[in-house]
């Protein structure tokens, strides 16, 4: 065929190809990006749980600082509440301390005679909050472990540490944790943690990179327990 009438034909082919090799560059960048988050967002559950479990109060202004420092490479603010505000930033942490209530438990509170629990510790057989620190951008996303409900006239009362009363614990069922997967203390058997031990976590969620239709509402979570 005479190459003149062969011009233009490579354009036509080039363009042809770029249909389906720019989704895919878009798509694999996508990818990428977010791979390189998550694992961000998995070392920042990790570091700060690390923190938390070993004391560090991220109720304190010049801890939230450090904590935000910490997490930069995803977006987090020094912004805090106890249960969360709206706060700025493209992530959040979520520190919860959780125990489970069993006789000895209830026996501590005075709730229980001869060692055993009565009616009166109502949250019996149950997990609960110790303590819920919010720093970050809330409304990014909800633990996965429910909050303590503070509204209504029963609501549990947290203190501006994050701390809920023993009395909360035991007896106000807006305190009781979604903590369903976990088996509870034991100290007949040999297995579990002792009673009045608690379980500290971390969780993590971070905005990712959207790019619709290869990447959307893509948010990155990880959580940790120590």
């Amino acid at each position: 065929m005479n190459r003149r009438h062969l011009r233009g034909s490579s354009y036509v082919e080039f363009a042809f190809a770029a249909l389906v090799l720019t989704p895919l560059l878009l798509g694999t960048t996508g990818i990428g990006l977010n791979l390189l988050l998550a694992y961000q967002t998995s070392q920042l559950a990790r570091d700060a749980g690390h923190m938390y479990a070993r004391g560090i109060d991220f109720s304190q202004s010049g801890n939230q600082t450090i904590l935000a420092n910490l997490g930069s490479g995803v977006g987090l603010s020094a912004t805090s509440g106890v249960l969360g505000t709206a706060g700025t930033g493209n992530a959040v942490t979520a520190f919860t301390t959780v125990t489970y209530v069993d006789d000895a438990a209830c026996q501590l509170g005075g709730y229980a005679s001869s060692g055993v629990h009565t009616s009166a510790c109502k949250n019996f057989g149950k997990w609960v909050f110790t303590q819920r620190i919010v720093v970050g951008n809330s409304t990014m996303q909800t633990t996965d472990y429910g909050s303590p409900i503070t509204s209504g006239t029963s609501g549990v009362t947290i203190s501006s540490s994050g701390t809920i009363s023993q009395t909360d614990q035991l007896t106000n069922p807006n305190d009781v944790a979604t903590f369903s997967a976990i088996n509870p203390y034991n100290t007949t058997t040999g297995y579990g943690l002792p009673s009045g031990q608690v379980i500290y976590i971390s969780e993590v969620a971070a905005k990712g990179f959207v790019m619709p239709p290869f990447q959307k509402n893509a948010v990155q979570y990880a959580y940790n327990m120590f």
